[in-house]
C-alpha cells in the first residue's frame, strides 16, 4: 500500500511516526561525523529538503529524545556502527530564521526576540539547574522574558550553548536554518547594515571559537561569507550546488523518483516527472525538485508549476529592474532553451549584486530558477532546468513589465491562443497607446520586438521565437507549443502609412496571412495552428486570423 505523502511536513519525527513516505537521506549523518568539521554551511534552493534534513539531524543527535526511538530503524544510518554512539547524545539548539522579514529594524528586533524567547522556552529546566550561576540565570531570563537589550541579542545562541554545556556536561550541536532569510528581506532597505551586524554577532559568537560547540550546521540559499556574516570563521566547511559531497542529499535522484511513481501506481509517469521537475545539477548529480515531485504525485500526476509562491524572490525582483538590453536578449535565449555562457559565483555578495547587473544570474542559479552546467572545456553555462521553471522564469521576467500592463498582457496572450481577433485588436491598441512612443514605431521590427516581449508570458507553454529562418524566409513571430493541445501560433506583421484606409489595412493583413503559407513559415509544425496577419497604422492594428490543422 502506498504511503501517504508528506506535503508540507518538515518534521522528520512526524513523518516517521505517521509512516509517511520518506526518501532516505540519513547517509548525511555518517558523512558529517566522518568529515569532522566544526561548522558546515549547506546552500541549496528553497524547497530542496534543507529543513527536513536539519529536522532529521535534530532527531538523531538531540539528547532530549529517547535513545531507543525507532525513527531510524531500517534507514541507511542504522548500518553505521560508529554513528550509533552519537545517537541522542548531545544537547541540540535548533533555530530557524524563517519569517524574520520586517519593514524596520525595530520590528525585526521584536520578531527576533520573540523567536529567541520561543527557543529558550524549550530549555526552561535550565532555570532550576544547580550547574548554572546567578548571571547565567539572569541571561536566560532576559531572553525568555524578551527584556534583553538589543546590544546583547547577538550572544543569545552562544550563551544558550554555554548553559547547556554546564548542565549536561556535553558540548552542544547548533542547527541554524535559512540563515540568509533576514538578509534577503533587508536587501536594499535603509536598515540593511543593521541586520547584517546583528546576524554577524549571532553567527560569529555561536560558531567562532565557541568552546561549548560540538559542531554547527547552517543552511541557506546564498553563501554570504564575504559579507562578514562569517567573519573570521576559519573552520567553516562550505557545501554548495557545485560540491560533489552531499550532492544527492538535497533533492530527489532518478531512482528515487522512479520508486515514488511506482509506489503510487503510475511508473509510466516517471518520464513526465523528469521533463517537468528534473534538470538541476548539484555536484556530480542531476536532481529533481522534491517539493514539486511530491505535489505532482499528490495532485494525481497533473504536471504544472507547484513551486510558484513557495519561494521568496524580493531581491530578484529588485535586481531585474536593472536588466540591460543585452540581458533581455539573454532572457529570450534562455526561454528558447538556448544556454547562456556565464560563470556562476556561489559566494556572490550583496555589493556584487548591486555593482554588476549580470550577477543576478548567480542569484537565480542559487535560488533554483536556473541551473549551471559545464562543457568539455570547463566553460560554464546557465539554462532553465525544466518545464516547471520555464513557466516560473517567464512569470518572474514578465513581472518586470509595467504592473499596469500586466493584466492587459495576460488577456492579449490568452486571446492569441484562443483565436479571439477582437480581443487581440483591443489589447494591442491599449498596450501600444499606453506604452509605445511614436518615435520607436519606425519599422516592422519595432512592432515585432514589442509584441514578442508581451508574449514572454507564454514561455512556460510555448517556445517563443522571433525573426528566425523557416521554410523559404524569416517569420516575424512563431509560438511552438511545448506540451498539451495548445495551438501553435505564427504571426506576420506589416506596417502601413497612418492615413491608409480600412480596406487597405484589411488587404495588407490578408497578404500577411498568405505570406505565412507561401513562404512555409509553418514548416515543422503539426496539429492545430493559428495564423495571424496584422497590419499596423501607427498604433492601430488590423488583425486577421486563420486556423489550420497540419
Amino acid at each position: 500500500m502506498a504511503r501517504a505523502l508528506p506535503i508540507g511536513v518538515q518534521d522528520f519525527k512526524k513523518i516517521r511516526d505517521s509512516d509517511l513516505l520518506y526518501i532516505d537521506k540519513t547517509d548525511m549523518i555518517s558523512q558529517i561525523l566522518s568529515e569532522g568539521a566544526d561548522v558546515y554551511l549547506y546552500t541549496r534552493p528553497r524547497r530542496f529538503g534543507k529543513s527536513l534534513n536539519l529536522s532529521m539531524l535534530d532527531a538523531f543527535f538531540n539528547i532530549r529524545y529517547p535513545k531507543d526511538n525507532k525513527w531510524f530503524d531500517g534507514l541507511k544510518v542504522s548500518e553505521c556502527k560508529g554513528c550509533l554512539e552519537h545517537k541522542n547524545a548531545y544537547p541540540v539548539i535548533y533555530f530557524d530564521f524563517k519569517d524574520l522579514d520586517a519593514e524596520s529594524y525595530e520590528s525585526f528586533l521584536i520578531k527576533l526576540k520573540k523567536k529567541l524567547s520561543d527557543l529558550y522556552s524549550q530549555y526552561e529546566y535550565l532555570i532550576t539547574s544547580t550547574a548554572l550561576n546567578e548571571m547565567d540565570i539572569e541571561d536566560f531570563t532576559n531572553v525568555f522574558k524578551r527584556t534583553i537589550d538589543g546590544s546583547e541579542l547577538g550572544y543569545s545562541l552562544f550563551n544558550l550553548s554555554k548553559m547547556l554545556y554546564k548542565h549536561h556536561n556535553k558540548k552542544a550541536i547548533i542547527l541554524l536554518d535559512e540563515y540568509d532569510n533576514p538578509l534577503h528581506n533587508a536587501f536594499g532597505k535603509t536598515f540593511q547594515d543593521n541586520i547584517v551586524r546583528i546576524m554577524r554577532e549571532l553567527m560569529s559568537s555561536a560558531l567562532k571559537g565557541n568552546d561549548f560547540l560540538e559542531f554547527g550546521i547552517v543552511t541557506g540559499i546564498m553563501q554570504i561569507a564575504k559579507e562578514s556574516i562569517f567573519s573570521g570563521l576559519n573552520n567553516l566547511k562550505v557545501n554548495n550546488i557545485f560540491s560533489a559531497k552531499y550532492d544527492e542529499m538535497f533533492g530527489f535522484t532518478d531512482d528515487e523518483v522512479k520508486a515514488i511513481c511506482e509506489e503510487h501506481g503510475h511508473p509510466e509517469k516517471y518520464e513526465e516527472a523528469k521533463d517537468w521537475y528534473d534538470g538541476y545539477h548539484f555536484g556530480n548529480s542531476e536532481v529533481y525538485n522534491p517539493w514539486s515531485v511530491l505535489s505532482y504525485v499528490d495532485e494525481g500526476f497533473v504536471p504544472q508549476s507547484y513551486w510558484a509562491g513557495t519561494s521568496g524572490n524580493s531581491i530578484l525582483n529588485d535586481l531585474l529592474e536593472s536588466a540591460t538590453p543585452e540581458m533581455w536578449d539573454e532572457f529570450r535565449m534562455l526561454a528558447e532553451d538556448v544556454p547562456v555562457k556565464y560563470n556562476v559565483d556561489p559566494a556572490v555578495t550583496f555589493q556584487d549584486l548591486q555593482s554588476n547587473e549580470r550577477n543576478v544570474y548567480s542569484m537565480m542559479t542559487m535560488s533554483g530558477y536556473l541551473t549551471a552546467t559545464f562543457d568539455d572545456d570547463a566553460r560554464s553555462y546557465i539554462s532553465i532546468p525544466n518545464k516547471e521553471m520555464s513557466s516560473e522564469f517567464a512569470r518572474l521576467v514578465l513581472a518586470r513589465v509595467d504592473r499596469n500592463m500586466s493584466s492587459d498582457v495576460r488577456v492579449l496572450c490568452d486571446a492569441f491562443v484562443r483565436g479571439d481577433v477582437s480581443a487581440i485588436s483591443d489589447r494591442l491598441t491599449d498596450l501600444f497607446m499606453s506604452s509605445a512612443g511614436n518615435a520607436m514605431l519606425n519599422d516592422e521590427h519595432s512592432y515585432q520586438a514589442f509584441i514578442t516581449g508581451m508574449l514572454m508570458y507564454l514561455f512556460g507553454k510555448y517556445s517563443v521565437k522571433a525573426d528566425f529562418e523557416e521554410g523559404n524566409g524569416r517569420y516575424d513571430i512563431r509560438l511552438e507549443r511545448k506540451y498539451g493541445d495548445f495551438p501553435n501560433v505564427v504571426i506576420e506583421i506589416k506596417r502601413i502609412p497612418t492615413d491608409s484606409s480600412d480596406d487597405s489595412a484589411v488587404s495588407v493583413a490578408e497578404k500577411a496571412l498568405e505570406q505565412i503559407k507561401k513562404k512555409d513559415y509553418l514548416h515543422g509544425l503539426t496539429g492545430n495552428t493559428l495564423l495571424y496577419g496584422i497590419a499596423f497604422r501607427n498604433k492601430k492594428p488590423t488583425v486577421l486570423s486563420e486556423r489550420m490543422i497540419l
